[in-house]
């Protein structure tokens, strides 16, 4: 204990007397530490630590396939969800939800649309969440005209309700209804990918009649709990033989089967690749930072030759001559590590604001135990790392060569040299790798950027609503909405700076409801079997939306008032449609219906009354991305809101497309829909630039952080690199001035640094790009509009590093030509 003591102070003092280097190595060291430590808390939040539910290893999400029909994965109908429940023997509990948006009204206050949940009563039991107040619902409460009961958030009670405490028992105005408020749900209680969040719940509950309570209408989220010792492949195979048992049952399922899947792979699993190669990206600047610490160690381990050899010949072995350099070394370490963990809690709220929306969290991105245990690790790690290669070079010199070299300072030693030329060789190559990857993102956000969306987003305003047939269309609410509709956009299209307005049931980029629904062309041979009828996308619009949004047509026309309630039924394809189902023929003028081919409905479905009618083809329009911008459209088909009676009328978006900025007008706006429904809440106000921006947020973010993550690594390569090369003419001073007085040049020895430089930073440069083409493959689900192996990347950070590398080598060289010969003859 005495002896490391002795050598901790030892190794104090030393790094005491050199304030220079240990500044310079602990200010590298936390910035390779701190960015490490910072993307690290995204992925232990993300990733790594456990979902805030019961034992959730044993929760699953459990979906409806379609694969014969190309729909790898998808909601699950009420009827089947109740099948399910029933049937399996491999779940303890069994659940089911849907998103909503839900208008709450206030005594005293403007409406309110909230986002909302229709819950099974079983859900929250399932997770192991429990309420603050009150209780959660009861099993009777699933039963209609017994579900007028509602949860509140906690924070919906803070800042609605001042959280007040005798609060249950209250009637709630929810979409026009008194509902009783029951309970109040936990803080910060995350419910699955609500963004954003969820501020209400209700129970799943159905109407007589109700066509959402049907089995073709696939749209509720069906979680489970797996019993003790089953696993999720058991599972699966149990479900599909149960779906199996279905489809014999009712014909209408045929083809559908069942898929299971862990909660954490179905909420993280998309992003996690990224957030993985992020990960990678700053291991590598770390690994830079401590190479480059590295070399200043063995610098500091040439000068120090004479002391390593006395205390070698003192009888120090290898062994204490690395714990020596360890202790030395564990200050820098120490030191690094914590400057890093406080620029990782300035980083966090840094990367907070580059964080996508729409990337889940369900635990608080912070520095916690696990982070600091993560940060301790990688700072002891580094000591290690720091003090091997100065350990490895002191016990290998020639103890009686150094001794006899005396006072004449060290020398380097040939083994020293090409180490040191190794690890510039090395942070170069892993520059190459950071740079690569960041010019493939930086090119994928440029063409994505530049992608052609299929309508212009420019000038053009969104809002939601969310009518309430109770309330705001108590008699014949249908023809009422319709007419609202109309009158709405007459009263907005009248305004100043308004080009045109119309509704929606879907925006593209994935904002909004669609449907999928089956589709049958007349004339066309029907396909063999229900399970092959092909599924389309369905939405609604009034006339004034698809010319407002600015869609291209390609044929035909766009939807008019002629097409009301009373005309023959209208409908509009986008190209992806029209070239996969009329591939040599002209569309317009055909006929389709959204509807199996009645030939292969069950007998008990044959009733023509049920029938929707036929549409005639009308128009088409170019594709419109539906989800996101670097994913191909889907056959897509428009129906005018008029001629469409059994839902999607209540949930709307209204889109206005301005002569200046959007959001100016989107008070005028506003008002005209107050003056037609002074209680309509409208909520989710935003520019169509806006949603795209939002769109390429995942993106953005992947290229932003992998392309500040390559510029450090640029900087500390290049630092690296002038580092060596300034020591190398440090040590050869003696010889350059040999070569001067013999008659050399000054360009000569330029030339002489220069290539010694260029030579290290062409070996980094190859295998950095060696590198980069073998790994790089990772990155090819993040890319749009550019190979992994795109060259003219490679060869533009081949230009780049070799600029940089010889910009680096430029000023030692500059100093070497400047030697005094008569200096340098003398110089030791």
């Amino acid at each position: 204990m005495q002896r490391l003591l002795q050598d901790l102070r030892y190794g104090a003092r030393t790094l005491a007397r050199n304030k220079a280097f240990t500044a310079i190595a602990v200010l590298t060291l936390a910035l390779g530490i701190g960015a490490n430590t910072a993307i690290f808390s995204v992925v232990n939040a993300v990733l790594l630590q456990p979902l805030p539910y019961k034992d959730p290893g044993k929760v699953v999400f459990l979906w409806t396939t379609m694969i014969s029909q190309g729909v790898p994965i998808s909601g699950s109908a009420a009827p089947d969800f109740r099948e399910w429940r029933t049937r399996n023997r491999v779940f303890s509990d069994m659940a089911a939800y849907s998103y909503d948006y839900l208008n709450l009204s206030l005594p005293g206050e403007e409406p309110l649309r909230l986002q909302g949940a229709d819950v099974s009563p079983e859900l929250f039991s399932l997770l192991g969440v429990n309420p603050i107040l009150g209780r959660t619902f009861l099993p009777e409460e699933e039963q209609w005209g017994l579900h007028r009961v509602v949860l509140l958030s906690y924070s919906l009670w803070q800042t609605r309700f001042g959280g007040e405490k005798n609060i249950l028992g209250r009637n709630l105005r929810v979409g026009g209804q008194d509902y009783a408020i029951v309970g109040v749900m936990p803080k910060g209680m995350p419910f699955f990918d609500d963004l954003p969040r969820t501020d209400l719940w209700v129970p799943l509950s159905y109407a007589p009649k109700d066509e959402m309570n049907t089995r073709g209408n696939h749209y509720l989220s069906v979680v489970a709990r797996l019993k003790p010792g089953v696993t999720i492949e058991r599972a699966a195979v149990e479900m599909s033989a149960v779906a199996k048992q279905i489809e014999r049952q009712f014909p209408e399922n045929k083809g559908l089967g069942a898929k299971v899947v862990a909660v954490r792979e179905q909420l993280v699993g998309d992003v996690r690749p990224a957030l993985l190669i992020l990960l990678g990206a700053v291991a590598f600047v770390l690994l830079i930072a401590c190479v480059n610490i590295a070399n200043l160690m063995l610098a500091r381990a040439t000068a120090r030759q004479q002391e390593f050899a006395v205390r070698a010949a003192m009888g120090a072995g290898r062994g204490r001559m690395l714990a020596q350099l360890l202790l030395e070394s564990l200050p820098i370490a120490i030191f690094g590590g914590v400057s890093g963990v406080t620029l990782a809690s300035w980083g966090i709220k840094f990367l907070e604001s580059l964080i996508p929306s729409d990337l889940p969290r369900f635990n608080p991105i912070a520095i916690n135990t696990g982070v600091l245990v993560f940060s301790a690790a990688i700072s002891l790690l580094t000591t290690l790392f720091l003090a091997l290669a100065p350990a490895l070079f002191a016990s290998k010199g020639d103890i009686q060569e150094t001794l006899r070299e005396g006072g004449r300072g060290g020398q380097e030693h040939r083994g020293s040299g090409q180490l040191r030329g190794l690890f510039v060789v090395s942070e170069i190559a892993m520059a190459v790798l950071l740079l690569a990857g960041a010019g493939l993102l930086i090119k994928t956000f440029g063409a994505l950027r530049h992608a052609d969306p299929g309508f212009a987003a420019d000038q053009v305003l969104t809002m939601r609503m969310e009518l309430s047939p109770e309330t705001d269309f108590p008699n014949g609410h249908q023809d009422a909405a319709i007419q609202f509709y109309r009158d709405l956009s007459e009263r907005v299209d009248a305004l100043p700076g308004v080009r045109g307005s119309g509704i929606t049931t879907t925006l593209p980029l994935g904002f909004g409801m669609g449907w999928g629904k089956n589709l049958d062309v007349q004339g066309h041979a029907p396909p063999t079997s229900l399970d092959n009828v092909p599924i389309v996308r369905f939405q609604l619009s009034t006339p004034g939306y698809l010319p407002a949004i600015a869609a291209r047509l390609r044929d035909g026309r766009f939807f008019s008032l002629d097409d009301s309630q009373t005309a023959q039924g209208a409908a509009i394809i986008n190209e992806t449609l029209a070239r996969q189902f009329f591939p040599n023929e002209n569309p317009i003028g055909k006929s389709i219906r959204m509807f199996p081919p009645t030939a292969l409905l069950p007998p008990e479905a044959r009733k023509p009354e049920t029938w929707p009618a036929w549409r005639t083809v009308v128009g088409v329009i170019a594709d419109m991305k539906d989800q996101a911008i670097n994913r191909p459209a889907f056959p897509t088909v428009y129906a005018p809101y008029a001629q469409y009676h059994n839902e999607g009328w209540g949930g709307t978006i209204f889109a206005v497309r301005t002569t200046g900025d959007p959001l100016a007008a989107s008070g005028m706006v506003r008002d005209q829909i107050h003056a037609l429904l002074p209680n309509e809440p409208v909520a989710e106000i935003a520019s169509m630039e806006q949603l795209l921006a939002r769109s390429l947020s995942r993106a953005r973010f992947s290229m932003l952080l992998l392309s500040i993550f390559a510029g450090l690594a640029l900087t500390l390569a290049a630092v690296g690199i002038y580092g060596v090369m300034a020591y190398a003419v440090a040590q050869r001073t003696r010889e350059i001035g040999v070569r001067l007085a013999l008659g050399a040049q000054p360009r000569d020895v330029l030339g002489m640094v220069l290539l010694g430089g260029g030579k290290l930073a062409g070996f980094g440069i190859v295998l950095g790009l060696v590198g980069a083409l073998i790994l790089n493959r990772l990155l090819r689900n993040q890319l749009y509009g550019v190979s992994a192996h795109d060259p003219l990347t490679y060869i533009g950070v081949a230009l780049l590093l070799g600029v940089v590398g010889l910009a680096a080598c430029y000023l030692p060289a500059r100093r070497a030509t400047r030697v005094d010969p008569l200096v340098a003859l003398r110089y030791e």
